[in-house]
């Protein structure tokens, strides 16, 4: 008999961990200057970075060993309590550089919008789940199933929090199409948004300013200096980059260069090479997601995945967008590599689930405790019988 154990994708779990490690090479190489510019020891944020990594370890071991479907029945509670700390932000949260994203609890500062975002999946996953084929009906089945994510989306974007807010409405866009609505339904409440965010761009010189400093950037130095340097470090990198340590970027060039704009010093310093290996490894965390997703039997289990991978998917776009200068700026980090605290431990934690997952979705011996296949009868031969009458076995069943 077959021994239990953990079940898990191989390739996505390699994958999370070699991005971890070389977020730590990274945030050491790039964080360094900057530390001892303020008076620091060099190896300042190193240190809290390598904590977070640690909390977001065990986390990431949490999520792997609880039963997937734990959240699914926690998962009402979750977002309810990521809400209410997404208006606790809104009225009482720390501003930083204009918006209010952050809860500070002594030296950790909690970015609520990231645990919603989790709790977000867990909540639409299940509700999609319970609606079956409902969802293909617009009124009573995909207006509904988008209420809550508009509440955490307006909520997030009042911080201002932009990106994250972008991010949320991708997943659920992804998770509704997934889970079977039709694509007209989808393109009919598409419609009315795109003057929305023309209006929304226009409203807030803040918005407007970056926006034109994305389309113009000769007319508005000020406004697109971070995105320029950004790629000044892409292009100093070459092919194969400057050598880990010697990006000139991170010396006062590029603000906060191991967070928002990370993949501009991994370009400089590890070259085009470096980057493309990085964008591969997230291309796998991605792809391994999505197979996990269309292999799970469980309807909760193959949207959670849905919407995880999804996530992951988006934010590195984004990031990388904002170095290349393919969006405007905005502030995203880049997954399992950024410093960071609850984005990483969010990350970590949703890889988790989705290694859970995979267990359950790929691993035989766990299909054959669900449905165990049934030995094929056969007939015994009679008195002056040649032999026995085998009755025919179906195609994949073992007699």
């Amino acid at each position: 008999m077959a021994k239990k154990g953990i079940k898990f994708d191989l390739p996505l779990c390699m994958g999370v961990l070699c991005l971890v490690g070389f977020g730590v090479v990274l945030v050491a190489s790039s964080s360094a200057d900057l530390a001892e510019s303020k008076g620091l020891p060099g190896s300042f944020y190193l240190a809290q970075h390598l904590k977070k990594v640690l909390i977001g370890f065990l986390a990431f071991l949490v999520g792997l060993t609880l039963p997937y479907k734990t959240w699914e029945r926690r998962a009402r509670p979750m977002l309810y309590a990521a809400i209410a700390l997404l208006l606790i932000a809104a009225i009482a949260g720390g501003r930083v550089h204009g918006a209010r994203r952050w809860i500070q609890i002594a030296s950790f500062g909690l970015q609520p919008s990231e645990l919603a975002k989790l709790a977000l999946i867990f909540f639409l996953a299940g509700n999609l789940a319970e609606k079956a084929d409902g969802i293909r009906f617009f009124r009573r089945g995909l207006l509904p199933s988008l209420v809550m994510p508009l509440i955490v989306f307006a909520l997030i974007l009042k911080q201002p929090n932009y990106s994250t807010a972008a991010t949320v409405f991708c997943i659920a866009v992804a998770m509704v199409f997934a889970a079977g609505c039709r694509v007209s339904h989808l393109l009919a409440l598409g419609a009315p948004a795109v003057p929305a965010l023309a209006a929304l761009m226009i409203s807030s010189p803040y918005r407007m300013q970056r926006v034109m400093a994305f389309l113009h950037p000769e007319e508005n130095a000020a406004g697109s200096y971070q995105s320029l340097q950004a790629l000044i470090g892409l292009g100093h990198g070459g092919i194969f980059g400057t050598g880990p340590g010697s990006s000139t970027q991170k010396l006062g060039y590029l603000p906060m260069p191991f967070t928002d704009t990370v993949f501009s010093i991994l370009g400089e310093e590890f070259g085009f090479v470096g980057a493309i290996i990085t964008l591969l490894l997230l291309g796998l965390v991605v792809w391994r997601g999505l197979r996990i997703a269309r292999n799970c039997a469980d309807r909760f289990g193959s949207l959670a995945a849905t919407g995880l991978a999804t996530s992951i998917a988006v934010n590195t776009i984004m990031h990388v967008g904002v170095c290349v200068k393919l969006f405007p700026t905005t502030g995203q980090t880049l997954p399992f590599i950024s410093y960071g605290g609850t984005s990483l431990l969010a990350n970590l934690f949703g890889m988790g689930i989705l290694l859970n997952i995979s267990g359950t979705a790929t691993d035989p011996v766990l299909r054959s405790e669900v449905s165990p296949p049934r030995r094929a009868p056969t007939l015994t031969p009679r008195a002056g019988q040649v032999g026995a009458r085998r009755v025919p076995v179906p195609r994949g069943v073992r007699a």
